[in-house]
This record gives structure tokens, sequence and C-alpha cells, in this order.
């Protein structure tokens, strides 16, 4: 927060690597080492001990309900009102629309936009097709962001399907934070929030790692883009006293969006 933008983007579990080589949105990308390795460490380490009256939270990741109600002058919880219940996410379009009315609405806000993907449950063709080939009830799980886990390990999915499904994914994230770049005027910063494991082994052990909920924290968890997008022209900044939030949803609720997200305790 301390770092100089008018608008932040965060991809979710977006990786450096991944990004570095699909990303074709100009300006200067650097390597950032991430606070956290999963989302919630990344919100509570960077947002939760401060007040950030001057700024609009703008978030597809149901966590964000664990920030007290001030600490941001508002957030705006997705998942409450724009989730799709079908794929079990709030799809980048739907961020988008809210990142351009919370501008319109709050022009002189720093504003926060933070994406769910690249993370699963993926976006595209290859995610598609496995959809329409599996079963993923059968793999021991609730929710579809743990299930293709147990299909990949089981060999039901390969490492090629998996890395071509986060990909695409990214790509699709890509396409709509560009879009979004168009409408929104000031310095940016694209960035991620953690990484992601996708089958590399983490020494000195020898299975294969997924996701970023095994405990380990390791330099691709913890790796993330940092893309600056200069401005000729800033966004005037003001602070104000924080407005409410709707979230509508009960800890039931919350906890099911979470879980086809993968957070499962």
């Amino acid at each position: 927060m301390d770092e100089d933008w008018d608008n932040l983007i965060i991809l979710d579990a977006c990786r450096y690597d991944y990004f570095q080589r699909l990303n074709s949105i100009d300006g200067t990308l650097y390597k950032a080492v991430s606070k956290g390795k999963k989302s919630w460490e990344f919100l509570r380490k960077n947002f939760a001990t401060g007040e950030f009256h001057d700024t609009v939270y703008v978030t597809a990741n149901p966590f964000s309900t664990d920030l007290d109600e001030d600490t941001f002058y508002h957030i705006k919880h997705l998942h409450v009102d724009r989730w799709d219940d079908d794929i079990g996410t709030v799809q980048p379009a739907e961020v988008v629309s809210a990142a351009r009315e919370a501008h319109e609405q709050y022009p002189d806000k720093r504003l926060i936009v933070h994406f769910m993907q690249p993370h699963r449950p993926y976006l595209g063709e290859t995610a598609d097709e496995l959809r329409r080939r599996l079963d993923l009830r059968g793999y021991g799980e609730h929710d579809e962001g743990i299930q293709i886990w147990g299909a990949v390990k089981q060999r039901d999915v390969t490492f090629r399907e998996i890395r071509d499904a986060y990909t695409e994914s990214l790509e699709i994230a890509l396409e709509h934070t560009e879009a979004l770049l168009d409408d929104v005027p000031g310095k940016s910063v694209i960035t991620a929030d953690h990484g992601e494991m996708l089958g590399e082994r983490v020494f000195p052990f020898t299975t294969r790692v997924w996701g970023h909920m095994e405990g380990f924290s390791t330099p691709t968890l913890r790796e993330v883009p940092w893309l600056v997008i200069d401005a000729d022209e800033r966004r005037e900044i003001t602070r104000s006293d924080p407005i409410q939030s709707e979230k509508n949803l009960d800890d039931d609720e919350i906890a099911e969006r979470l879980e086809a997200l993968g957070y499962a305790d």
C-alpha cells in the first residue's frame, strides 16, 4: 500500500514465470516477493493492520469478508452478488464491470481490483473439456478446486492439461485486465497475491505439489509479477470516512464459496 499507484490489479494465484511469458500489456516488469503464499495470508499481512480510507477494494475473493469493514473506504464483495454457480467463481467480465462502476462512483479514490483468475476453477477450452470429460465428484472432495488435483494424481488428467488450463485462465484474465485499464485513468500496477504449484517437486520430498494449500513456502508461491504501467495524468486522491459494504451472506454461504475455490479445512 506504500507503493505509488492509482490502480492495483491483483491476479489470484498468478505465477511470475507464466505472467512473464504470457503478458503483452506494456509496462516495466519486476519480480516481487509476496508477503503471503495464500490469499488470506496476503490480505492479512498487507491490509488487515491498516486503514486505507483513500482506497476502494473490488474483489472476487471471498476472504475479503474477513477484513474489518473500516479497512478501506469501501469494499465491494463480488462473491455476494456476481457469483457463477455453474463453475464456482466470479467471472472476470463481472470483475471488470464492477471495477468500472466503482471508479465512476468514486473517481477520487485509489482502486484495488482483485480478479479470481488464474486461480482454479479454471476458465477456457481446456477447463471446459475437463469438466465435460470428468465426473469430478468421484475424487473424494466436495469442490472442483480440490478434485482436479485428485484427478491429476490418479492420472486421469495429464500435467499438460492442467498447465494448459492454468495458462488459458491467465490469458483470459489478462485480456479482461487490459480492457479494464483502458477505462481507469492513472498509474496502474498488475501483481498477484501468490503463485501456484503445478506439479513441481519440493526438495527433499519426492511427491509433486499442486496448488498452494499444502503448507509449503516455495519461490514459485512467493515470486509474483509487479508490472508498472505509467500514466501522463494522475488522479487526485482524497481520504474520506469509510462507507458500509454489503455482505448479505452468512458464514456457511461464505464457506461454500471458499470450498468451491479449493479452500477447504
